[in-house]
């Protein structure tokens, strides 16, 4: 009599939903009755337990009232899920269930719209279901495939990897159906999209972690990537739409991959990526490429975009000690040295920054030499000698031992050991005095 009581009662809860808005109730009295009956009646089911009887009670809502309401297929799902569960069930009752399942959400589609989050739904519930049975890959394919032509804001953060995770199996099981081209292709859309829900305020760290995982299914798949394979595939398309932004991101990424970053399409495609995201690691990257390719103007710009870019005093002294070198190559001396001084105001006792001024010093010698005086002129391996000494660097403090000047020359002069003597040329600093052993 007590379930008897509650049962009317809910039902009773049932009719009064007809105020609600959103409900298609049936015209006919008859009809409407009948309908609100059921629709209480699966409910109490579901709260206690007894699935099968409400999939069975929520079928004849499906079949007479299929635009009822969206909650019937919202509910209907959490009804085959229990199903789904139990114990002993059948191979033909497994997968009759499934295809209901998977029904629910093609029936929230057509009467309720809300098509991308209602797809978004199901495609991960598919996922599910069938990433481990490969007769289902086409069709989950084309799910994710439909998914992913939405915006990014329309795809949970939870249909990143199961998409990437699809595309690995699918290619390892039936590579004459999703070949290395689809797979990269799959790669680089999920990849865009991680970067819009940057852009858009998502969860960064979060969201670099799925870019993490799929990076790492593709890595899984070995030789996918090859240098032959970006030449070939994507470095034609890029010389006819070289503002492509997604492209220039996938010859970039892929190139580190296959280790091609010895093509000049890797500095080119860097550029165009660089424009529209730059970045620290990006920019060092194209630095050091223009930089040992000897387009030193192209290094320089890319070295001061690092120290611009840099988050910490570790990369502003990286990027700083880029340009010093540039400078180098570029036969400026002073200004070299100048910006190799400001490199240690930022990290000071930087052994690399005092080596590098003392290469300046003892590569000086001829530029330097007035041939009026012997120890004047072999002074700037003295100086050279201390900004070795400050690195720490023995063996070029004995390189400069040998060549500072004789006590003979010293003698000659009228000098002394342990004086000051100033350096001339554009070192122009005061150094110690010492003899050649």
């Amino acid at each position: 009599m007590q379930k008897i009581i509650v049962l009317l009662a809910l039902v009773s809860i049932g009719f009064s939903a007809s105020s609600q808005a959103g409900w298609n109730w049936p015209e006919d009295e008859t009809m409407n009755a009948a309908t609100k009956e059921k629709q209480a009646y699966y409910k109490v089911l579901m709260q206690t337990d007894k699935y099968q009887e409400a999939f069975t009670t929520i079928n004849w809502l499906y079949q007479n009232t299929p635009n009822l309401h969206e909650s019937i297929y919202q509910d209907g799902s959490k009804i085959i899920d229990e199903l789904l569960e139990l114990p002993d069930l059948s191979d033909s009752r497994k997968a009759a269930l499934e295809d209901s399942l998977l029904w629910t959400y093609d029936m929230r589609m057509k009467y309720f719209n809300d098509k991308a989050s209602v797809l978004d739904r199901k495609a991960y519930t598919a996922f599910k279901l069938y990433y481990r049975n490969a007769s289902k890959y086409a069709m989950l394919r084309e799910l994710y495939k439909e998914l992913y032509t939405f915006s990014a804001s329309d795809i949970s953060d939870f249909n990143l990897t199961p998409y990437m995770t699809l595309a690995t199996y699918y290619y390892k099981q039936k590579p004459a159906e999703l070949s290395a081209t689809d797979v990269l292709d799959i790669h680089g859309k999920i990849t865009s999209v991680i970067d819009e829900k940057i852009i858009q305020g998502g969860n960064k760290e979060k969201l670099q972690k799925e870019q993490d995982k799929i990076d790492a299914f593709l890595n899984s798949l070995g030789d996918i990537i090859s240098c032959e394979f970006i030449e070939e595939q994507l470095v034609p398309k890029f010389k006819s739409s070289p503002e492509d932004l997604n492209l220039a991101k996938k010859i970039f990424s892929y190139s580190l991959s296959a280790k091609c970053t010895d093509q000049p399409y890797f500095i080119s495609a860097g550029e165009v990526f660089f424009q529209s995201a730059p970045s620290y690691s990006l920019a060092k990257a194209l630095a050091d490429k223009y930089y040992f390719a000897g387009k030193y103007d192209k290094s320089m710009y890319y070295y001061q975009q690092m120290e611009d870019l840099a988050l910490d005093n570790e990369q502003k002294f990286d990027a700083l000690m880029g340009q010093a070198s540039t400078e180098v190559k570029l036969g400026n001396k002073k200004k070299a040295r100048s910006v190799a001084y400001e490199a240690l105001s930022v990290k000071p006792g930087a052994s690399a920054a005092f080596n590098l001024i003392g290469n300046l010093y003892f590569l000086s010698f001829e530029e330097c030499k007035a041939g009026e005086s012997k120890v004047k002129d072999r002074a700037v391996y003295l100086a050279a000698y201390e900004m070795y000494q400050k690195a720490g660097n023995t063996e070029q403090m004995n390189a400069c031992k040998e060549q500072f000047p004789s006590i003979e020359d010293i003698f000659n002069e009228s000098r002394e050991e342990g004086s000051k003597i100033t350096v001339d040329c554009w070192i122009n600093e005061s150094v110690t005095l010492q003899r050649r052993q």
